[in-house]
């Protein structure tokens, strides 16, 4: 071999190293880019599972509050009625001191907790309780609108007593719950009462 033909091949292989070089670097970076955007890919992910949990614990959170609040108002709404309405058949039934805790928390419900969780349907009930309330009973009158702010149908309406009005806080505390929460209580045929701003 001449050194002529040496040089060259020595010239080939010096190339061919470099290339070799240059592919391996090359393919170091390649895959150093996938594995990278695999992990943060995978790190994506595991944030958006656990942002998905952490509003699921939320939810729950609120949840169990808003039932709580809700069947506190619903037995507070109940109590009175049983004890003040002039229909009533049961009034003595409640203790002096058992209408005035329920008043306390109905009070307490109606212009705190329960405004920060409770749906529409719910809050017009409230409305047209304490109103009646307020009225001790007499000459009560529901609130005219819907939760979409249509006009309730007034054929449908039962007379507005603080014992329906209190049925009626039920009746959409149930709507709400089934609809908002997507909780079933079971196949309820033709209740007798009915939320009337649904």
């Amino acid at each position: 071999m001449t050194e002529d033909t040496h040089r060259n091949w020595d010239i080939i292989f010096k190339w061919f190293g470099l290339v070799a070089v240059l592919a391996s670097a090359w393919w170091t970076v390649h895959k150093y880019r996938g594995d990278r955007a695999l992990e943060l890919a995978q790190q994506a992910y595991a944030q958006q599972k656990d942002e998905e949990a952490r509003t699921k614990d939320q939810n729950a959170f609120v949840f169990q509050h808003q039932a709580t609040l809700y069947l506190d108002a619903a037995k507070a709404a109940a109590t009175i009625a049983t004890a003040i309405d002039p229909n009533a058949k049961d009034q003595k039934a409640i203790s002096a001191k058992t209408l005035n805790d329920a008043r306390e928390r109905f009070a307490q419900l109606y212009w705190g907790e329960l405004v920060i969780v409770e749906d529409r349907r719910v809050e017009l009930a409230m409305i047209s309780f304490q109103r009646c309330l307020l009225q001790k009973g007499i000459n009560c009158v529901r609130v005219d609108k819907n939760e979409y702010d249509k006009p309730i149908k007034p054929d449908t309406e039962v007379e507005p007593t603080l014992q329906n009005l209190s049925l009626e806080i039920g009746a959409c505390i149930r709507t709400a719950l089934q609809e908002g929460r997507r909780i079933q209580f079971g196949q309820v045929k033709s209740a007798i009462t009915t939320c009337p701003y649904d």
